[in-house]
């Protein structure tokens, strides 16, 4: 395989329709039978939610890997390199491998005849990757949803579901309830689940499936627990309690106060796993909470001045990075990188952004589903915000580093798409490191 030959097959796998939530499981299912069900021979957690999915994997795979174990993790999107949403023991999936299952499976789906999405191609490359490589245990991020996602063709060990809130609702629908529902739909039949749902309506819906499924449900901040502790400044640590058990000064390696709830639901998991039969200290929970990461959630990549990526997208994200960025960094003024996709709730989320940024730098991202930028600034005017347009965002990053001090922060943010592009922008011309100030390779 040659250069050419890969990105031959990777285009293929784009040619793909992006959606299909609404086609249900059958072909997926086909396709996996075809090649003997691997999803079904290692065992897997299932993760579900708005936000918090990649965040709870990450640091799910972390504990596990710190144990001693093999791990597969499939998550979405990705932002540089497809090969990021496959991966074992955090090392993503070679060229030549993704090749070769590329071409398998469009052999396979060629030969039965079906048609394919492009996540529910990607899902069966992972599944079948994650068998070949051995994986002792698979960690699994649902797409979208839940009940109609390619990945829950997998029979889940555990099931976790992160949060409630709405976000594709062109797919999901506005009623939380339902949402909660589909959501809800990766439990199995007598497994485990653990949830993050405040909201008692919520967790009524999720409960009641539990029920009807005869599966053992476990709520954060009911059945275990997180609680900050005071440490050293810049650091998240925090205690946990379940039942008799006590862990005191944990220190997990990714920001913000939420990322404490979801290493609350990967701790719970990884003791539900050591109850049935692996090997997990605590060591190993401390160690694998320490070394964990995650890009592009609250990813300081530089300082002087500090710059800040996060693919908050929806309004529960972008409310959450808000409070964090106040409560974490220390700045005189803030300038927002900003781009959003049309069919988010652009209005609230300018709403929520707006007291924060001091001046904003619009850009378009992914065209044409991206929300036209000088649309962006129209609505910003409410606010009293001044706000400059730009066509790509090489440009805005030039023009931000032009008036920044090093007491200012600046948040790039608003969509995965465009935390992809600053970061090209970053590693390919050298914006920001031209001033001396160098690439953070550890935050």
């Amino acid at each position: 395989m040659n250069e050419s030959s890969y990105q031959e097959a990777l285009n293929y796998l784009y040619s793909l329709t992006q959606s299909g939530i609404k086609l249900g499981l059958k072909n997926t299912a086909r396709l996996l039978q075809h090649f003997g069900d691997p999803q079904l021979k290692i065992r897997t957690i299932h993760i579900a939610g708005t936000n918090g999915k990649g965040s709870t994997a990450a640091i799910t795979e972390s504990i596990l890997r710190a144990s001693g174990y093999k791990v597969g993790l499939y998550t979405s999107p990705h932002l540089l390199d497809f090969r990021e949403r496959i991966q074992t023991n955090r090392r993503m999936i070679e060229k030549q491998q993704t090749f070769d299952l590329i071409t398998r499976i469009k052999s396979a789906v060629e030969k039965i005849k079906i048609p394919i999405t492009f996540f529910e191609f990607g899902t069966v490359l992972a599944f079948l990757y994650f068998n070949e490589q051995n994986t002792d245990i698979n960690i699994i991020e649902v797409g979208l949803g839940g009940r109609l996602d390619a990945t829950n063709l997998c029979q889940a060990e555990i099931s976790i579901i992160t949060s409630i809130s709405r976000d594709h609702t062109q797919y999901l629908g506005e009623d939380l309830k339902q949402i909660a529902f589909e959501k809800a739909c990766i439990i199995k039949e007598s497994g485990t689940v653990f949830a993050h749902i405040p909201d008692e309506e919520l967790f009524d819906v999720v409960n009641n499936l539990a029920e009807k499924r005869s599966a053992d449900l476990y709520r954060l901040g009911v059945d275990f627990r997180v609680a900050p502790e005071a440490g050293n400044e810049g650091k998240n640590i925090f205690s946990f309690k379940w039942g008799s058990l006590v862990l005191n000064n944990l220190t997990l390696a990714l920001t913000g106060s939420y990322q404490r709830d979801n290493a609350g639901l990967a701790l719970s998991a990884c003791l539900k796993l050591k109850e049935h039969g692996l090997n997990i200290e605590e060591k190993h929970l401390r160690m694998g909470l320490e070394t964990v990461s995650w890009e592009g959630r609250l990813e300081k990549v530089f300082s002087h001045p500090t710059v800040v990526l996060d693919c908050a997208h929806n309004e529960e994200s972008v409310r959450n990075m808000t409070l964090e960025l106040r409560k974490n960094f220390k700045f005189s003024r803030c300038f927002i990188v900003l781009g959003l996709m049309q069919d988010k709730k652009i209005d609230e989320i300018i709403k929520i952004l707006s007291p924060l940024g001091d001046h904003f730098f619009l850009v378009p991202v992914n065209p044409p589903r991206g929300e036209a930028p000088d649309k962006l600034a129209e609505k910003l005017k409410i606010y009293n915000k001044p706000s400059r347009v730009f066509e790509n965002v090489s440009n805005a990053l030039q023009a931000v580093k032009q008036i920044a001090s090093q007491n200012d922060l600046i948040c790039i943010t608003g969509s995965i798409f465009l935390v992809a592009k600053a970061k090209e922008c970053f590693n390919d011309e050298n914006i920001f490191s031209n001033s001396g100030n160098a690439l953070l390779s550890d935050e």
